[in-house]
């Protein structure tokens, strides 16, 4: 009974964690609450039509599968804000369940209970659902199923395997790659058990179905990422939008430091074993900076989680006898607890409640075929989000306008004919700038010229610029 009262605590204390955005704050967490939001609609309304939306380069390369499951739950009804509301926000919460779940299988109860703290914990756990890697998060739920299934050789690990894969390409890589190295270490000495040759074949099959799967945005998706792997290294690979490795060093110093006693415990007990071929994946893309490896600190922290709880636990159970010592490490936890908590209090959205309703002002001033372009980068995936049935373009994003960088600095700070000579080129029925107070607070002085440019009307009650010079 003692046991259900500190998983009920430790649940709730999760809980808390990652309610509390929701109750806080008027917008979600996060980077790309428009990017899903806009998507969620686009495979909606395709669904209702029976067929696959008709999307920009950009989001074709978005796999189709994590879309394509939430659809039916909005076409009956569900609002769309609520995926990236309060269903995201348990989303985590559900995550660390599933692991201590499968842990305390795996391991015993003890080490499971401890998942449930470690989760609550680790500052990069919360970072990745900060940064709203929803897709991350649900791949990984079926990336602990599928560890869980192969290691009882269940039929059910190819299904959750390719759902793993499908949903979200970084996370089903490092799958693939720690499964396909354990296979290959099992199959000479296990390929003479019948079940392991069937399951070796529903595996092959798998692997191509998930291959067709990606075909229509194979370039995107697939080829370009992994020639960036071997191309882009060190200073050269884009890291992603992921605090430095450092950062996690100073704020959770104590969950790495359990994480890697874990891991190296682990040792004397197992060999190769899936989680152990996780960590190494995720370390190799850490440690060489390989592509967004950034990103992949949150998964590299993911997998060691376990191994902190196992530590934990045996650090525990070892100083039973020192109450002392036992005091101390409590006492380390909540330390750990208590910076976690303040850099958690410092994490507040990228955009305010008053820019969204900006954006529903321009939204409703829009004219129907209209086409629409952010100034700046915050706002921008908000009003593609906002905005999912017109051309939205920004900076860099959205294949729109097409500008490079320096068109866009000719265009900020070039002159009236400049401009003029850009927005014509641009292919659109009628053509709007958005232009919200963000764009003043990023641009500050030189976002002046742009307002005053007599090439751009002045929308009433809205953010918005029309321009008028297009002939």
């Amino acid at each position: 009974m003692k046991k259900h009262y500190i998983v009920g605590g430790l649940i709730a204390l999760l809980l808390g964690k990652f309610l509390y955005p929701l109750f806080t704050y008027d917008v979600p967490l996060g980077y790309d609450p428009g990017i899903y939001r806009y998507l969620f609609i686009q495979y909606a309304d395709a669904l209702r039509s029976l067929s696959l939306p008709n999307l920009a380069p950009w989001a074709q390369e978005y796999p189709r599968t994590f879309y394509l499951f939430i659809a039916p739950f909005i076409i009956a009804g569900i609002p769309v804000d609520a995926f990236i509301g309060w269903m995201w926000n348990l989303v985590p919460v559900a995550l660390a369940c599933v692991l201590a779940w499968v842990t305390a299988k795996r391991s015993n109860t003890q080490i499971g209970i401890a998942v449930l703290l470690m989760a609550f914990l680790s500052q990069a756990y919360y970072d990745g659902f900060f940064a709203m890697y929803m897709k991350v998060y649900v791949s990984l739920i079926f990336v602990v199923l599928t560890y869980y299934f192969v290691e009882r050789l269940s039929v059910w690990f190819p299904i959750t395997a390719l759902l793993a894969v499908l949903i979200h390409q970084q996370t089903g890589l490092v799958l693939v790659v720690a499964l396909g190295v354990w296979w290959v270490i099992q199959l000479p000495s296990r390929f003479s058990e019948p079940r392991f040759r069937v399951m070796t074949t529903i595996l092959a099959g798998a692997a191509c179905v998930g291959l067709l799967m990606y075909l229509p945005q194979w370039e995107r998706a697939i080829l370009s990422p992994l020639k960036s792997i071997f191309l882009l290294r060190g200073a050269s690979a884009p890291g992603g939008a992921f605090p430095d490795a450092i950062f996690y060093i100073k704020t959770m110093p104590i969950v790495l430091l359990l994480g890697i006693g874990g891991y190296l415990t682990s040792m004397k007990t197992e060999r190769g074993s899936l989680w152990q071929l996780s960590v190494l994946v995720c370390l190799i893309f850490v440690t060489l900076h390989l592509t967004f490896y950034k990103r992949f600190f949150l998964l590299l922290d993911f997998f060691l989680l376990p191994y902190a709880a196992a530590f934990l636990v045996s650090l525990w159970n070892m100083l039973k006898h020192s109450s002392v010592l036992r005091g101390s490490l409590a006492l380390l936890i909540l330390a750990q607890c208590l910076v976690g908590l303040r850099v958690v209090s410092m994490r507040t959205p990228a955009i305010r409640s008053s820019d969204i309703m900006l954006i529903h002002q321009a939204a409703a001033a829009l004219p129907e075929h209209a086409s629409i372009i952010a100034l700046e980068n915050i706002s921008s995936t908000w009003l593609r989000g906002w905005i999912p049935y017109r051309n939205v373009g920004a900076p860099g994003l959205f294949d729109f306008p097409g500008w490079t960088i320096e068109e866009w600095g000719q265009f900020i700070d070039g002159s009236n004919a400049d401009r003029k000579a850009l927005l014509q080129r641009v292919e659109s029925e009628s053509l709007y700038l958005f232009a919200s107070p963000l764009f003043t607070e990023y641009y500050g002085e030189r976002a002046n010229p742009v307002l005053r440019d007599p090439c751009l009307k002045k929308v009433d009650n809205a953010p918005l610029l029309q321009f008028i010079c297009n002939t």
